[in-house]
């Protein structure tokens, strides 16, 4: 059976009876008229009444969209097949109205009664892709019947349309935020849904419509506590977010409890010592002066959260593992936020991209809670085929891990991160090492006397950076460093790199 002229491909030769002419001239019968000409063809596949064509022309139109390419001039065509009582098709129909139905609101809007009729159909796939549809379209005229739609969705029998009613929400609240109060509603409702289907959408809806409404959440915490082992990854992320924002501001904060628990234990120690020098009343105004406060009991509900959490610390996704190590670093008592340490440094492995983000976290948490990172210390060894801005990274965690006993190592490693061939690397390593140097006093004459080596190297960047980090370190002691100026003195002026100049000066 041969094909019909309308789907043949021969794109040169004579045409046929009924068939257009193309020219072979590149202006008129090139790419442009193929392009043309494959649009006429879906446009006919559409019209005909076979399903079958009409199932292959949406598969094409959607193969297309997925490439990147635009087909938009279809939208006529195709939106009139959203009433086909073919399953397959009327889901790829909206599929394709999803994308477009923004771009061509005219159009869509005359649809508006077939979208409605696909609310009550008997599939959940089409009563969902109809809602979608639905909210896509961003005109003001049809919140009301927008808004209908979602209520009605969020009571439906199927948690997959009502985690789109979920998805509908924050489209709705951003065309007219008037609507704030009904929408609090129907997500009051959501978060009441005990399937974990609907669980992280709702959440996202609460966090976009109105995340101050934290009352929302005190009945269904401890629901979304034991949802969250069993929610999408995505959702995840999300609750774990939400999750912690409200814990941070309804539990009390382990970290500061001791740490007024330690300041009002110093203060009683000095009063009391402070009473007994008085000599009068010394036992019963110390007693008075003692702080009564009960030893810090962690909430129940507060251990619910880390406890439901950890596990999630041997999540695949990087950004799970990062959301919860967030919430243990502010939310874990200090026995307890060491376990997040292991779990970064297995992100690591991953790509860079993801090395970058976990390094610019550890980096922070370094500053604030050194300990739990120092068995990892050469985890954050630098490698050669690192990028530089990880080099980097890696370079300040090492720096905010430094202390006393693991200095020797830092310095040692430093020393061979001095002969890279990256410039920049080498110049932020002698940053490095004059931090260091700053914050570790017994090896300030070490790191000064391995800079000044560093001035006679042939690369005038590394001379100039030395020259920068040795007139901070002088400026501490400068009495005790002559021997070091009086060599910055005499070095030629053949280097040309004016900030080594202005700060060899400034030593003068």
């Amino acid at each position: 059976m041969s094909a019909a002229p309308a789907y043949s491909e021969d794109k040169g030769g004579s045409a046929g009876p009924g068939e257009p002419e193309y020219g072979h001239d590149p202006a008129s019968g090139g790419i442009f008229s193929s392009d043309y000409k494959r649009h006429d063809d879906l446009k006919e596949m559409l019209d005909t009444n076979k399903d079958s064509l009409k199932l292959e022309a949406m598969k094409r139109i959607v193969a297309m969209i997925a490439r990147g390419k635009n087909a938009s001039d279809l939208f006529p065509a195709v939106v009139k097949n959203v009433a086909c009582k073919n399953i397959e098709v009327k889901k790829l129909v909206y599929v394709y109205l999803v994308r477009y139905a923004e771009e061509q609101q005219d159009l869509a809007l005359l649809s508006i009664s077939t979208f409605q009729r696909g609310l009550k159909d008997p599939n959940q796939l089409i009563r969902a892709s109809a809602l979608r549809v639905l909210s896509s379209i961003r005109v003001p005229i049809i919140v009301p019947i927008m808004m209908l739609a979602i209520k009605e969705a969020a009571s439906d029998m199927s948690p997959y349309v009502r985690k789109t009613a979920a998805h509908a929400i924050p489209k709705l609240y951003s065309l007219d935020s008037d609507q704030k109060d009904q929408l609090i509603e129907v997500i009051e409702k959501l978060l009441a849904d005990k399937t974990t289907l609907v669980a992280g959408s709702v959440v996202m809806a609460f966090e976009e419509v109105c995340p101050e409404r934290i009352d929302l959440i005190h009945k269904n915490y401890r629901k979304l506590c034991n949802l969250l082992i069993d929610v999408e990854e995505w959702g995840q992320v999300v609750i774990i977010s939400m999750l912690t924002r409200y814990a941070r501001t309804q539990f009390l904060s382990p970290t500061q409890n001791e740490s007024l628990l330690e300041e009002n234990a110093e203060k009683a120690f000095y009063g009391s010592e402070e009473d007994e020098a008085k000599g009068a009343g010394s036992e019963e105004t110390a007693a008075a002066a003692a702080p009564s406060r009960k030893p810090y009991v962690m909430d129940p509900d507060h251990r619910l959260l880390l406890r439901n959490t950890k596990p999630l610390l041997q999540s695949r996704s990087a950004a799970v593992v990062m959301a919860v190590a967030q919430l243990y670093f502010h939310l874990a008592p200090k026995a307890e936020v060491g376990v997040i340490a292991k779990a970064l440094v297995r992100l690591l492995r991953s790509h860079s991209e993801v090395q970058y983000v976990v390094l610019q976290n550890v980096a922070t948490m370094s500053i604030k809670r050194r300990g739990m990172f120092e068995p990892y210390l050469k985890s954050f060894y630098i490698r050669s085929t690192d990028p530089t801005q990880i080099k980097i990274l890696k370079l300040e965690v090492l720096t905010n891990l430094a202390n006393e006993t693991n200095i020797p190592t830092v310095l040692r490693e430093f020393q061979t991160y001095i002969r890279s061939m990256d410039k920049d690397f080498v110049a932020a390593t002698i940053q490095a090492i004059g931090r260091c140097a700053t914050n570790i006093g017994r090896v300030r004459d070490t790191c000064l006397n391995g800079l000044v080596q560093l001035l006679s190297n042939r690369d005038e960047l590394v001379v100039a950076e030395s020259v920068v980090v040795i007139k901070k370190l002088l400026q501490m002691q400068p009495a005790q460093h002559g021997e070091i100026i009086k060599h910055l003195a005499k070095l030629t002026d053949n280097i040309q790199v004016f900030r080594w100049k202005e700060q060899r000066h400034w030593t003068m």
